[in-house]
């Protein structure tokens, strides 16, 4: 356990069915505890003003409109935001982020999550799988729990306030793993972040863009089933993801150089992550690259490999100047949901 961090476990869950439910948002509405009003529990969390019970819990407002808010910028230039002081009477909100693996929150959200805490904000993480399939050295033992550790160290630098291990076991990049969570039924997941969004009183929930990143079975499913989450509880959602064009550059360039692995095909890439005409907000993170670097060097089971080169290992070598260019800019898409989407300003 860390201090100031809550850490919960699911230690049981039904065996693995169809994975698609179109009728989810009903049937997880009906069977999600709803919270009694002003009371969630005698939980209690540390954060920055000190410690708050549950139903005290502060909420976070990274609000492109009003005042003591942190504005985002014009999405054509990749760090130009404005950033104003969140002021004391500024309304705060709580954000959930939901994550397939360990080291997937730090690669992609990291620096968001320590600029809404350093704002005093609440941040939860939600972790749907072990990780127990990642690329790791034979010489560890039990990657799952060494994965679990280190996820808890990443939090702790981040500064969160509470992660919600699922528990599912890591499908793998090809999906395979027996009950994988990517075979989980939809409905079955999202009733499981719902109920934590109902317990958070959250209002603003992050998952994944429609090709979850480059096209992992357990990402897909984390976009599947936080958007049907966010739809059941008229949660304001966001998809974390990153721009398609200049990725795909890069690795159709290597490719052509040779620096990439024979049997790979960087066409792969061509429909991964998103459009750059699509992202909707860019967050500057900049002032937070150190917390995000030493949250991905927490992961260290995830820098080393057998053979290959793992992404952790390459970006642990940038030096500093191009580590805030390659990592000072974290990429959202803010995906309409008509149950609130007239009644709220958007807001990351």
């Amino acid at each position: 356990m860390v201090l100031g961090l809550r850490m919960d476990r699911k230690i049981k869950r039904q065996p693995s069915g169809d994975s698609y439910d179109r009728d989810v948002p009903d049937s997880i509405r009906a069977r999600v505890r709803l919270p009694n009003a002003g009371s969630c529990g005698n939980h209690h969390y540390v954060v920055a003003q000190g410690d708050l019970s549950l139903r005290q819990a502060k909420h976070l407002g990274f609000d492109t409109t009003g005042s003591g808010c942190e504005a985002i910028g014009d999405v054509g230039d990749a760090h130009g935001v404005t950033v104003r002081h969140v002021s004391n009477n500024a309304r705060v909100r709580t954000l959930i982020f939901c994550h397939a693996h360990p080291d997937d929150e730090a690669l992609l959200t990291a620096g968001t999550m320590a600029k809404a805490v350093a704002a005093g904000h609440r941040v939860v993480l939600v972790m749907a799988t072990d990780g127990a399939a990642g690329l790791a050295s034979s010489t560890i033992d039990d990657l799952a729990a060494t994965r679990e550790r280190e996820l808890a160290t990443s939090a702790e630098i981040l500064g969160l306030h509470r992660v919600v291990n699922l528990g599912y076991t890591d499908s793998g990049l090809d999906g395979a793993a027996e009950h994988g969570f990517a075979t989980a039924p939809t409905e079955e997941v999202a009733e499981q972040i719902a109920q934590v969004i109902f317990d958070e009183k959250a209002e603003i929930v992050v998952g994944y863009d429609p090709s979850g990143g480059y096209g992992h079975p357990d990402h897909l499913h984390i976009h599947r089933v936080t958007r049907a989450a966010a739809q059941a509880t008229g949660t304001q959602l966001f998809e974390a993801t990153l721009p398609r064009e200049p990725i795909a550059r890069a690795l159709h360039a290597a490719a052509r150089l040779r620096l990439t692995p024979p049997d790979f095909d960087p066409h792969e890439f061509d429909s991964a992550w998103t459009p750059r005409a699509d992202i909707t907000h860019r967050v500057n993170v900049r002032k937070h690259i150190h917390a995000k670097r030493a949250s991905q060097a927490a992961h260290a089971s995830q820098a080393s490999a057998d053979d290959g080169v793992r992404t952790l290992q390459v970006l642990a070598k940038l030096p500093s100047s191009l580590a805030r260019l390659v990592l000072g800019t974290e990429f959202y898409v803010e995906v309409n949901n008509s149950t609130t989407e007239a009644a709220r300003p958007s807001a990351l």
